[in-house]
């Protein structure tokens, strides 16, 4: 089978967050299947952009991806408020188009990924025009409260260009039944499968090296909570960060590592409150984590918590898990399996809330520990690649099969 896939960045585009881990992987798995995957993408990687070739096919792993330089005209011609300056942007790239005419009319499915960008805009359109399958992962997005963030420019976009294609896909695909009552609440009620992300948890079957993580300047004798992901104000570093200086001073081996990147420049802010709360040898922000760096960070974290306003289905959560470690969850990552497993716990969005769960949590280490090796268990019986690439081919199968009755039908 020939796929197109489309999204806002690709590997080694790590600033952008969780879905370039989750496409990139899917990809991956579905071209060691034996099919044939091509990425259409910008070359952005949040703040900067790849040093990479543009406009021509380039291998990544095995995936062939045509990254595309973008033109911000609107940013450029217009000095733009902070609402709108930290975006992404729309990447829109003038040579998205034609390069889509020539790949779309080859291939049986385009699968986009994450709207509100020119890249999956234009490969829809692609589909709509070739005749061809549109499968549409939203990835969190169209959460209620992810909308509520920069509501207006994304109430006007909906409205004027995302359900139009919503209504006209042929597969919606959610990754939790909240994602799939996002879509409902749109009042779209295009066909929707449910298909989470998937993890790789032979990636953390190494040995622990606390070499690694020394140069982090984390000591053997401490407890490590850890938030890794992009640090953004919908994540919800700001409770964490108020909750573990409450709590430093009574779990006083604890340490708060802050791991991703600082999208909105809010580090300085958060200096400047663990300088005032005198815990600066208990917070740690180490930025962007990559590779073996993060792999250990992931072994050797005690609890992970992420009290995020609202998630796709995080990928940092299943690698936590996959790493044998605890997690901590906001409602809003839509992850009650956690519970189910006693791999960890959910609590609301409040600095009290976390604070007294990770007391509890950090009181009794052996249940911790315990919580930790439940988790891989779970993933590695859910939520593993293999069967969600088979899940995810049965959703292609059927939609090309549906396009070819319709074809049969009109003649």
């Amino acid at each position: 089978m020939r796929i197109v896939f489309a999204l806002h960045g690709y590997k080694p585009a790590w600033n952008v967050g969780g879905p370039i881990v989750s496409v990139s992987a899917l990809a991956e798995s579905l071209v060691r299947r034996g099919h044939e995957v091509t990425v259409v993408t910008s070359n952005s990687n949040l703040t900067v952009n790849l040093e990479v070739p543009t406009d021509t096919p380039v291998d990544v792993a095995g995936v062939t991806v045509y990254y595309f330089e973008h033109d911000e005209l609107l940013r450029r011609l217009v000095p733009l408020p902070a609402y709108f300056s930290k975006s992404i942007g729309f990447l829109y790239s003038k040579r998205i188009r034609p390069r889509l005419d020539q790949l779309v009319p080859q291939a049986d499915i385009v699968h986009t990924h994450l709207p509100f960008n020119y890249p999956t805009y234009a490969s829809a359109q692609a589909a709509f025009r070739h005749g061809k399958p549109l499968i549409y992962h939203q990835r969190g997005v169209l959460d209620p409260a992810r909308l509520s963030f920069r509501s207006l420019k994304k109430a006007l976009y909906l409205h004027l260009v995302e359900k139009p294609i919503l209504h006209r896909a042929d597969t919606l695909i959610a990754l939790t039944e909240a994602e799939r009552d996002s879509y409902r609440r749109l009042g779209i009620e295009t066909r929707c499968s449910v298909i989470p992300n998937g993890v790789d948890s032979t990636e953390y079957s190494g040995t622990y090296d606390p070499r690694e993580v020394a140069k982090l300047g984390i000591r053997d004798n401490q407890v490590v909570i850890l938030f890794m992901g992009r640090v953004h104000p919908i994540k919800g570093v700001d409770l964490l960060l108020d909750a573990f200086i409450s709590l430093r001073q009574r779990v006083t081996d604890a340490v708060l590592v802050i791991a991703g990147p600082d999208e909105f420049g809010l580090q300085a802010k958060f200096d400047e409150q663990v300088r005032r709360a005198n815990v600066a040898g208990g917070v740690i922000f180490v930025g962007m984590v990559q590779g073996e760096t993060k792999r250990q960070l992931l072994l050797r974290a005690d609890v992970f918590c992420l009290p995020s306003v609202a998630e796709g289905f995080s990928i940092a959560v299943l690698e936590a898990l996959a790493a044998s470690t605890a997690v901590l969850l906001s409602p809003g990552c839509n992850f009650p399996d956690v519970v189910a497993a006693r791999a960890g716990r959910i609590c609301e969005r409040s600095v009290d809330a976390i604070e007294s769960n990770l007391e509890t949590m950090l009181t009794n280490r052996d249940e911790l520990r315990a919580m930790g090796l439940r988790g891989r268990e779970l993933v590695e019986s859910k939520f593993a690649w293999d069967s969600i690439v088979e899940r995810m081919l049965e959703v292609y199968e059927r939609a090309v099969r549906s396009r070819g009755c319709r074809s049969q039908d009109k003649k």
